[in-house]
């Protein structure tokens, strides 16, 4: 079995590559920037060039400063545990704020005069360069964990749906330094759970008999029962047991706590949240008191205030920079098929409200005189030749910027559905209803995850919720980034 120290030398070998690769590619920046100001010739330098060694002396106390504000954000931890486009927008907001210490630095510090010019430039081209040091570290420390066998041995507990959950997990963030090697049943497990989750061995091992990077539930080989956990840990060298177990099986917690006393394994809990229809339990601690929050408000009345001042302000500025692109695709619309240039629909939003959805037509007038309201299907015989152009690059949902402006709609949001849908969907899913209680959005944290058009409302449901549940400026932000990737893409665009 691995040692503390071994798991603590793997862990701060990822910390050391990332702090290595920040270093330098700041120290790059900082030269780059000096040759640039003072060399390149794109600049005036009516006082001379000032020596590097004052400059380079600097660098040092600049370098300090943004590597304690990475390490105070967090970004040396947890570093497979985030997406890149979370890598890069906590560079982004750490960047930003290291830059404005730098310049306070600066201004109280007088007798040390350096060209703003410079700084200018500098804090320019950080993010660039801290940007491509990132995607060069997550490649080398991906090649590694995967060459190397690196990776924390995993040993899951029971068959509960967040197992399937982190699996995709896993597979999804592959630089997380998990490497699930089995599991074992519980009591409550039936033989068919069992017996649906046996590995198809072929589907484990590659053409060359290596394990496959990607694991299913499917794959993963069941190893015994829980009452063996203790001999299996030790059998496996397995650093980590998580248990996913559903809340009835919660005595098993404390069971298997108490089985792997004495030995030199992590243990860990996934609460089956599915069960709860939610997507995030919060810890907080009350007068040493621990509580567990499992729903709260949505957005508070600041996040509101935020959340619609950054809508205007955002539509706006797209508003007037897509105008000649606006005006094109309505006259495509208007001289390729009868009928008006846009199509007005009613979806119902926040609190319940309904509305009128506004879109570029991409279907016939008649469109749903004979079958009334149904979802659009690939290669749908109602949808004309212009509207599957627009539909496949989602052309078609630019008008709803002026619904933003008006305030029916968010720029991000739960994608706003018809009446007689929400009836059906509320009737499937409990907590579907719980979308409208914020505004609805012209994209949203499912669609950036597939889940468009005629997909699970399960899933949708819960991605929805996670949204509502974790809202923040920054989550919009990378959202709206996701949708130009998927957009580009054009996954269940029809």
């Amino acid at each position: 079995m691995v040692t503390d120290a071994g798991k603590g030398r793997e862990q701060a070998f990822d910390a050391i590559i990332l702090i290595v690769i920040d270093l330098m590619m700041l120290e790059s920046a900082f030269l780059a920037t000096y040759w640039f100001r003072f060399f390149s010739g794109f600049w005036l330098v009516p006082l001379g060039v000032p020596p590097l060694g004052m400059y380079l002396a600097s660098s040092v106390m600049i370098l300090l400063v943004f590597f304690s504000i990475f390490y105070v954000t967090g970004m040396y931890t947890l570093r497979g545990g985030r997406s890149l486009v979370d890598d890069l927008l906590g560079l982004f907001k750490g960047a930003a704020l290291a830059g404005l210490l730098v310049l306070a630095g600066a201004f109280f510090f007088k007798e040390l005069t350096f060209s703003r010019s410079f700084f200018g430039l500098f804090f320019l081209s950080t993010f660039a360069f801290l940007t491509l040091g990132r995607l060069l570290a997550r490649v080398f420390l991906r090649s590694v964990l995967h060459r190397g066998g690196m990776g924390t041995r995993t040993l899951l507990v029971g068959t509960s749906p967040m197992r399937r959950r982190l699996l995709h997990l896993v597979n999804e963030l592959p630089g997380l330094s998990i490497r699930p090697v089995g599991w074992v049943s519980t009591p409550d497990d039936s033989l068919e759970d069992l017996k649906d989750e046996a590995p198809d061995q072929d589907s484990v091992l590659d053409a060359s008999g290596r394990r496959k990077n990607k694991v299913t539930a499917h794959d993963l080989p069941l190893l015994g029962d829980v009452g063996e956990v203790r001999s299996l840990v030790l059998e496996n060298h397995i650093d980590l047991v998580v248990l996913t177990v559903p809340f009835e099986q919660l005595p098993l917690v404390e069971k298997v706590a108490h089985d792997l006393s004495n030995l030199n394994v992590d243990l860990q809990f996934v609460p089956d949240l599915m069960a709860l229809h939610t997507s995030r339990m919060r810890l907080k601690e009350i007068g040493s008191i621990p509580f567990i929050s499992v729903r709260e408000e949505a957005l508070s009345g600041a996040d509101r205030i935020v959340k619609r001042v950054f809508d205007l302000v955002a539509t706006s500025v797209g508003l007037l920079l897509l105008m000649p692109l606006l005006a094109l695709l309505a006259l495509l619309v208007k001289v390729t098929s009868a009928g008006p240039v846009f199509y007005k629909q009613t979806r119902m939003g926040r609190d319940g409200m309904e509305f009128d959805m506004i879109k570029f037509r991409t279907m016939r007038q008649d469109a749903e005189k004979q079958s009334g309201p149904v979802w659009t299907t690939e290669s749908d015989p109602r949808i004309t030749p212009i509207g599957a152009i627009l539909r496949r690059s989602s052309l078609d949902e630019l008008p709803q910027l002026w619904n933003v402006i008006r305030g029916d709609m968010s720029l991000v949001g739960p994608r706003p559905e018809r009446r007689v849908f929400v009836e059906e969907f509320s009737q499937q899913m409990p907590r579907y209803f719980e979308r409208h209680r914020v505004q609805s959005g012209l994209t949203g944290w499912a669609q950036v995850h597939g889940l468009r058009g005629n997909t699970s409302i399960e899933d949708r449901t819960l991605y929805d919720l996670h949204y509502m549940e974790n809202w923040s400026l920054g989550l919009d932000i990378k959202i709206l980034l996701m949708t130009v990737h998927h957009v580009l893409r054009g996954e269940n665009a029809y």
